[in-house]
């Protein structure tokens, strides 16, 4: 399309390695074309053992983050072991599928991993 320029948004990544699994973003937040910040950290710990990369809208991603850490910290109550990857994943997917009008209308994407 003439005149338009290329739309980017953020980048995260995993790599599985021999002794562990790197995850990283980028650190640019932008509003539009505008570039609200320029280092931001879109890489967060979501408790002792996970963390997660974030990308979309900062208001959902707070709240989505905030709930999860919540649920995860429920669950490693009621179960007294520490949370897999899977059980985080799992449960991501689905407050993401079930708030997806409700709570997170913009979010766009996570992965998660075991630190």
């Amino acid at each position: 399309m003439e005149g338009q320029g290329l739309k980017t948004g953020t980048t995260t990544l995993g790599i599985v390695c021999k002794d562990g699994i790197v995850i990283a973003a980028d650190k640019r937040a932008t509003a539009g074309n505008f570039i609200a910040a320029k280092d931001v950290d879109k890489v967060v710990q979501i408790n002792e053992n996970l963390a997660i990369t974030t990308a979309g809208s900062v208001s959902d991603i707070q709240l989505f983050i905030k709930l999860l850490r919540a649920e995860l910290k429920l669950k490693n109550i009621k179960t007294n072991r520490v949370n897999t990857v899977k059980e985080a994943a799992n449960l991501a997917s689905r407050m993401v599928y079930e708030g997806a009008r409700q709570y997170f209308p913009s979010m766009a994407h996570f992965f998660i991993s075991r630190i």
